[in-house]
């Protein structure tokens, strides 16, 4: 290989390192994001299943507040 050839060579892997790293820069901004993304959807699936959990406990209260009210009504206290 001469001394040409050579040179050429060094300079195409500086090259390719140097897009190597563009890339790699531009892939760390994109995991950074997701992971900011990931977080919020984790604060906001909690907020949710403690939502629902509120509004099961109040449907468990309505629901035996109408069975307290059928049951007294069948036993003739209405």
């Amino acid at each position: 290989m001469t001394w040409e050839e050579m040179e050429r060579t060094m300079a195409f892997i500086v090259e390719q390192q140097a897009q190597i790293n563009v890339t790699i820069d531009r892939l760390s901004v994109k995991v950074d994001r997701n992971a900011e993304t990931a977080t919020a959807l984790l604060a906001i699936a909690e907020i949710h299943d403690r939502q629902m959990k509120e509004t099961d406990e109040r449907l468990n209260a309505l629901i035996n507040t109408v069975e307290r009210h059928i049951s007294e009504g069948r036993n003739g206290k209405a």
